[in-house]
């Protein structure tokens, strides 16, 4: 059988009314305790009136069988042993030979007056106030039936129901108002998943409280903003690899159904087709050379323990500079591009090497593939001592005399897959990845990068690197 389902909203009028069922209870409870002792202590006055009476009379030596009390009143004479010698209702119920052992009376003994409310010992259905006196030789008790009944001045004076009732309507206000304010979140939140459900457009439109509830309300949303960019980052990240992959693959692809097609082709033709295959597939191994490395720099960047995806070392950079070259020689010459390094030989830093690596090559490459023939590249550094810890940063400038970046695109020329003219970036095959890497292994680095265009023509990239802990 399925359980009935009671909506939040309704349960929580059912708790509100419960506790204000409980509150009136309290007061009821409250009221007929304060009535009670009022009684009491009314009844008391009066018993202790019938005491002064009875104690008049003996004086004026009546006996006690002719004194008179007003109706309901009866009183009772005992020495001071407890041994009764009157009781005005002996003739109605038995009395006991001896009253010694009541409170009231034990307390009277002692010289001072006593009270107790209790049920006669022949009449256990009906509740009695006694009120017992030492008088010269003789304990005086007097006794009425007890019966709670409203004070004679609630009788007259309502202001204590009036009371009670202004408090139970402030109560109750008091309880609409919390109740709204607890539903609200949850209405709120409701909104929120629904937004959610849908496309995210309504987030910014949801009013959250401004409170605990409403901060992790705003922060709820804001991760989902920051998912759906992500997600749509992945997205376009994934069409640019797919679309940078499909030139390669379908240049391979056209060459070797050329050869395999073509069966009076001769080996130098047939060279041509395969060198230029050959080539498609170096260009396929970088683009997938720098997403792998893109890849490890995110991870990186995620991780706490960054160390554990790339080793930190020593790393000297006029050495790392001159792998660079050796491997870049080749190209650099065929464009007539000269290279002029002003790192001292005995520079150091603590960091990754493949990085750094990674990061002068691109940067070489980006000028070779984008500054044009003839130009001149050029790379200062200078060492920035840091205060407090002990360690130190350099300060690199990168400048190439080339063709330059528009002002408009200085800024988009470290995004992924960004270029600044597609059909010329298509036609060197640069895949826009490689100013991309720069950025993030100087970000690895705990540096800064920037770019400028150069008086006359040209870029000016400033970056610093700072000397990361060996934890090895």
């Amino acid at each position: 059988m399925k359980k009935l389902k009671l909506k939040y909203r309704y349960r929580l009028v059912v708790y509100l009314l419960m506790l204000l069922v409980l509150l009136a209870l309290f007061f009821v409870l409250y009221a007929s305790r304060q009535s009670r002792g009022y009684s009491i202590s009314t009844l008391q006055g009066e018993l202790k009136n019938t005491i002064a009476q009875v104690l008049d009379s003996l004086s004026e030596k009546k006996s006690p069988q002719s004194i008179t009390l007003p109706d309901g009143f009866g009183f009772t004479l005992a020495d001071t042993l407890g041994n009764v010698l009157y009781d005005s209702r002996q003739t109605e119920i038995s009395i006991p030979d001896n009253i010694s052992q009541f409170s009231e009376v034990a307390t009277a003994l002692t010289g001072a007056d006593g009270s107790a409310l209790r049920s006669a010992v022949g009449d256990p259905d009906t509740e009695y106030l006694y009120y017992a006196r030492r008088s010269s030789g003789l304990i005086v008790r007097s006794y009425s039936k007890f019966k709670m009944a409203r004070p004679a001045q609630i009788e007259k004076d309502n202001t204590y129901f009036i009371l009670i009732a202004i408090l139970l309507s402030a109560l109750i206000i008091s309880f609409i108002y919390i109740l709204r304010k607890l539903y609200k979140p949850l209405t709120t939140y409701s909104q929120l998943v629904s937004a959610i459900k849908e496309d995210g457009s309504r987030l910014s439109s949801i009013d959250f409280e401004n409170d605990e509830l409403g901060d992790v309300g705003r922060e709820i949303a804001d991760t989902f903003n920051q998912l759906e960019v992500a997600k749509k980052y992945r997205q376009q990240v994934s069409h640019n690899i797919a679309h940078e992959l499909k030139t390669p693959i379908t240049g391979v692809r056209a060459y070797l159904e050329t050869i395999m097609n073509s069966e009076d082709m001769s080996k130098e033709q047939m060279r041509k087709f395969v060198s230029k295959a050959y080539s498609q597939t170096l260009r396929l191994s970088d683009l997938v050379s720098e997403v792998s490395t893109l890849n490890k720099l995110d991870e990186a960047s995620e991780s706490k323990e960054s160390e554990s995806i790339y080793k930190i070392g020593p790393v000297n950079l006029h050495e790392c500079l001159d792998s660079i070259l050796e491997e870049l020689g080749p190209k650099l010459e065929s464009h007539n591009i000269s290279f002029e390094s002003r790192i001292s030989s005995r520079l150091k830093i603590n960091g990754s090497y493949d990085l750094i690596y990674s990061l002068f090559k691109n940067l070489i490459d980006n000028s070779i593939e984008h500054g044009g023939d003839g130009i001149e590249i050029t790379l200062d550094a200078g060492i920035a001592q840091m205060s407090g810890d002990g360690g130190y940063k350099i300060n690199f400038t990168y400048t190439d005399t080339g063709k330059g970046v528009p002002p408009e695109a200085l800024q988009r020329i470290f995004e992924r897959f960004y270029r600044v003219e597609e059909g010329r970036t298509r036609k060197t095959g640069g895949s826009g990845l490689g100013l991309a890497i720069v950025k993030n292994a100087v970000l690895f680095h705990k540096g800064t990068i920037s770019a400028s265009s150069k008086e006359g023509g040209g870029i000016v990239f400033k970056f610093s690197l700072y000397s990361l802990e060996d934890k090895g």
